[in-house]
C-alpha cells in the first residue's frame, strides 16, 4: 500500500474517531467512562515518557487526578476555568517533555484547543494532545535509532 493511501486511511480513521467523541459529548446521554478512559490514556502516555518515581512522574500522577476528573465530568461541573487549567496543564507538561523544536507546533495545538467551539473542545483537546505526544514518541524513537548507528 502506498504511503499516500496509508495516510488517507489514517486521517479518515482519526476524523471518524474524533467525530464520534463530539457526538458522544453532545448527546443526551454521554458515555463519561469513555471520555475518562481517553483522559487516563493521556496521563499514562505522559507518565511513560518520564522515569518512574521521579519528581516529574509523581507530579504528573498527582496533577492528572482521574477521580476528580471523572466526578467533574459525570456531574457536569466543568467550568471554563477548570477546563482552561486542565488544557494548559496538559500542554505545559508536553512542552516540558518535548524537544524545543516542537514548542511552536505545540503552542499552535494549544491555541487550537482553547479557541475551539464549545461542542468540539473535548475532541480537539484529545486529538491535539495525542498528536503532540506522538511527536515526542516519534522523536525519541528517532533519537535512539540514531544512537545505534
Amino acid at each position: 500500500m502506498s504511503k499516500k493511501i496509508e495516510e488517507q486511511i489514517k486521517n479518515n480513521f482519526r476524523k471518524a474517531f474524533f467525530d464520534s467523541i463530539d457526538e458522544n459529548i453532545n448527546s443526551d446521554k454521554p458515555d463519561y467512562q469513555w471520555i475518562t478512559k481517553l483522559y487516563i490514556e493521556i496521563k499514562e502516555k505522559l507518565l511513560s515518557l518520564v522515569k518512574k518515581n521521579s519528581k516529574s512522574y509523581n507530579m504528573i500522577d498527582e496533577q492528572f487526578d482521574i477521580v476528580i476528573f471523572e466526578q467533574m465530568i459525570k456531574n457536569d461541573v466543568f467550568d471554563f476555568n477548570t477546563l482552561f487549567n486542565l488544557i494548559n496543564n496538559t500542554f505545559d507538561w508536553i512542552k516540558k517533555l518535548e524537544a524545543p523544536a516542537r514548542d511552536e507546533s505545540t503552542e499552535i495545538s494549544r491555541q487550537k484547543v482553547l479557541n475551539s467551539e464549545p461542542n468540539h473542545i473535548v475532541s480537539n483537546f484529545i486529538c491535539e494532545t495525542h498528536k503532540c505526544i506522538e511527536y515526542i514518541e516519534e522523536d525519541l524513537i528517532n533519537y535512539y535509532n540514531n544512537l545505534k548507528k
